[in-house]
C-alpha cells in the first residue's frame, strides 16, 4: 500500500539543501577574504620590515660618516666605505636580506651573498622614478626564492654623497643621480606562516563544512525516519480502519487453530463477543476443516447462515487467515431469482392456460347447477352435482391464483390499523374457526404498517388458513401479532400445528408444493409473492410437532417518510 510523501518534509528538506548550499558557498568566500587579507597583511609586514632595515641602515651610516669627522678621524679615504660594505655585507649574511642596493649621485653600491646578483637585478627608469618619489614593490622569484623587493627614496644619500668618506663607489658617480635605496627579502619564512595560516583556513572551513553536512545528513535522517514513522502510522490505521469496516469477516488463526486477531464484521458473522481471541476455531466452527486446505471458498452452513470461508496459510509466520464471507443474503436473492424465472415460466405456462381452461369451467358449472336444481336432495344425482359446482370452484380459484402469480396486480401502500384488520380477518374466517373448534388471538404491539390493504389481507387469510389445516381438532392455537423487529415491522402468524420438517420448510413457498392431500400449494407461494412486492421478506420457523410461525417483514413506515416515498 502507498502512502503519499508529505509536501511539508519535502519543502523543508529543499529549505536546509538550499541553506547548506549558501552557508558553505559563505564560508569559501569568507575564507577567500581571509586568506587574501592575510596575504596582503604578508606583504605589509615584509614592506615595514624593509623599510625598518633600511632605515636602519640610512641612519648607521649618517652616524658612521660624522663619527669620522670628529677627533677619530678616518687616515683613509676609502677606510670608512669600506667598513660600511662590511657591515652591509654582514647584515645581508645574517639576517633575511637577499640583496641591498644603494643608488646616489655617486653610484651604485650593490650587496648580496650571491656573486653575479647585481647583474640580475637591474632597475628599469620606471622602477627608480617611482623609488624616488614613494615606494616600489614587487615578489618575485629571484635565485630560486621568493623574495619581496621594495625601493624607496634615499632620504639621507645626499649628505652622505657630499661627505669626504663616500659610501658608494666612485667609478658610477652620478652628480644627478637622487638617491634610492632597493632592498630584497627573503619570503620564506612569511610564507611558511601563511601556508600554515591558510592550512589552518581550510582545514577549518573543510571540519566546518563537514559538522553541517553532517548535521544536515542527521536532520534529513531524522526528518526521513519521522516521515517514514508517520508512513508507518498512516498505513497502520489504513490497515486498522479497513480491517474494521470491512464486510467481510477476518481471522487470524495460528497452527493450533487459536484465534488470535478478529474484526467486528467476524464477530458479527460467528455472533461472537470481544473474548472470540483466544478461543479455538473449531469451537465457534465445528467442523472439520484443514486450515491450509488451500485457496479455495468453501461453502458452509451455520445455524441458519450461509457461510463462505477462505484459508490462507502463512507459512513463514506458521499462521492463517481466515476470511468470512456470510452469505445468507446473497442466498436468498439467489433462491428469489430463481422462485422469479420459475413464477415467470408459470405466467407464462397460465396467461395461455386461464382462457383454454376457464371458457369450458363456466360451461361445466353451469351444467352442473342446472342439475344441481333439477335433482332432488334426497338423489345422489344431487350430491354429485354439488360436489362439481364446488370443484369447478375451487379449479377457478387455482386459476386466479395462478394469474396473480405470473402478473400480480400494483400495490398501493396506505397506513393499515393491524388491530382492525386482525379483528376482520377473525370475523371473515369465525365459521372456519368455529368448525375447528380453535381458539384464536391477537397482540398488536406495533398498531400500523404501510401497506396495500386488501393484499396484506389476503396474506393473512392464507396464513390463518394454512394454521387451520395444520391444527388438532379442539385443540388448535392461532395466535397473529405485530411488532418491530430488525428495524422492519413484524407480522406473524403462528400455531400448535404437527410443524414441518426441514425439507419440508424449505420447499413450503415453491409453487404447488403442498403437503396436504387436496392442497394447490399456492397459498405461501402468494404470500411471498405479496410481501416481496412490499419490498419485505417472509421468515418460516417450524420443527415437528412443535408448531409453526410465518413471520412477514415490511418496511418501517418512517423510513418511507424519510426517504421520501
Amino acid at each position: 500500500m502507498d502512502i503519499g510523501v508529505n509536501k511539508k518534509y519535502t519543502g523543508l528538506m529543499l529549505f536546509l539543501a538550499l541553506g547548506f548550499f549558501i552557508l558553505g558557498l559563505g564560508l569559501i568566500v569568507l575564507a577567500w577574504q581571509n586568506l587574501r587579507q592575510q596575504q596582503e597583511h604578508v606583504l605589509d609586514q615584509l614592506e615595514v620590515t624593509g623599510r625598518a632595515i633600511i632605515r636602519s641602515v640610512e641612519a648607521n651610516l649618517y652616524r658612521g660618516i660624522f663619527r669620522g669627522m670628529g677627533p677619530g678621524r678616518w687616515t683613509d679615504q676609502t677606510e670608512f666605505a669600506d667598513l660600511a660594505r662590511d657591515v652591509l655585507e654582514e647584515l645581508v649574511a645574517e639576517g633575511e636580506v637577499v640583496f641591498l642596493e644603494i643608488s646616489g649621485t655617486r653610484g651604485r653600491l650593490f650587496i648580496s651573498r650571491h656573486e653575479g646578483a647585481a647583474d640580475m637585478f637591474l632597475p628599469t627608469e620606471a622602477m627608480m622614478e617611482m623609488a624616488r618619489t614613494q615606494t616600489w614593490t614587487e615578489t618575485t622569484r629571484f635565485l630560486d626564492k621568493d623574495v619581496f623587493i621594495m625601493g624607496i627614496p634615499a632620504r639621507r644619500m645626499d649628505m652622505m654623497s657630499r661627505t669626504r668618506r663616500p659610501v658608494l663607489d666612485e667609478s658610477d658617480y652620478a652628480p644627478d643621480r637622487q638617491g634610492t635605496i632597493f632592498i630584497a627579502l627573503d619570503m620564506s619564512d612569511y610564507l611558511d606562516v601563511y601556508s600554515g595560516f591558510k592550512r589552518t583556513i581550510i582545514f577549518q572551513n573543510i571540519f566546518t563544512l563537514g559538522a553541517i553536512l553532517l548535521f544536515w545528513l542527521l536532520i534529513l535522517a531524522y526528518l526521513r525516519r519521522k516521515e517514514q514513522g508517520q508512513k508507518f502510522i498512516q498505513l497502520r490505521t489504513f490497515h486498522s480502519r479497513l480491517l474494521d469496516n470491512m464486510p467481510d469477516g477476518l481471522l487470524s488463526v495460528d497452527q493450533d487453530q487459536l484465534i488470535t486477531a478478529a474484526n467486528p464484521a467476524a464477530r458479527d458473522i460467528l455472533r461472537a463477543g470481544p473474548e472470540i481471541v483466544g478461543q479455538k476455531l473449531s469451537k465457534l466452527m465445528p467442523l472439520k476443516l484443514d486450515i491450509y486446505s488451500g485457496r479455495d471458498w468453501a461453502q458452509i452452513d451455520l445455524d441458519d447462515r450461509s457461510l463462505e470461508i477462505l484459508f490462507l496459510p502463512i507459512r513463514e509466520e506458521k499462521q492463517s487467515l481466515v476470511l468470512i464471507r456470510d452469505r445468507t443474503r446473497m442466498k436468498e436473492l439467489e433462491k428469489d431469482l430463481e422462485h422469479s424465472r420459475d413464477l415467470a415460466t408459470l405466467g407464462r405456462f397460465a396467461a395461455g392456460l386461464a382462457h383454454e381452461i376457464r371458457n369450458p369451467l363456466s360451461s361445466l358449472k353451469g351444467f352442473a347447477q342446472y342439475f344441481l336444481q333439477k335433482f332432488h336432495p334426497d338423489d345422489p344425482a344431487h350430491s354429485y352435482a354439488r360436489t362439481m359446482v364446488l370443484e369447478s370452484d375451487r379449479l377457478n380459484r387455482v386459476v386466479t391464483d395462478l394469474l396473480f402469480l405470473a402478473r400480480p396486480r400494483p400495490i398501493s401502500p396506505i397506513l393499515v390499523n393491524l388491530k382492525q384488520l386482525f379483528q376482520e380477518i377473525i370475523n371473515l374466517l369465525q365459521s372456519d374457526l368455529a368448525a375447528k373448534k380453535c381458539e384464536i388471538s391477537i397482540d398488536v404491539t406495533r398498531d400500523s404498517v404501510l401497506a396495500d390493504r386488501d393484499l396484506l389481507q389476503q396474506a393473512l387469510i392464507n396464513l390463518v388458513l394454512n394454521s387451520l389445516s395444520a391444527v388438532e381438532h379442539n385443540r388448535g392455537r392461532i395466535n397473529m401479532c405485530s411488532k418491530m423487529s430488525r428495524g422492519m415491522v413484524e407480522i406473524f402468524v403462528s400455531d400448535n400445528g404437527h410443524g414441518m420438517d426441514i425439507d419440508t420448510r424449505e420447499k413450503a413457498m415453491e409453487p404447488f408444493f403442498s403437503a396436504r392431500d387436496r392442497g394447490a400449494g399456492l397459498g405461501l407461494a402468494i404470500v411471498q409473492r405479496i410481501v416481496r412486492d412490499h419490498k419485505g421478506r417472509v421468515i418460516i420457523e417450524s420443527s415437528p410437532e412443535q408448531g409453526t410461525m410465518v413471520s412477514l417483514l415490511f418496511p418501517d413506515a418512517a423510513d418511507h417518510l424519510r426517504n421520501g416515498r
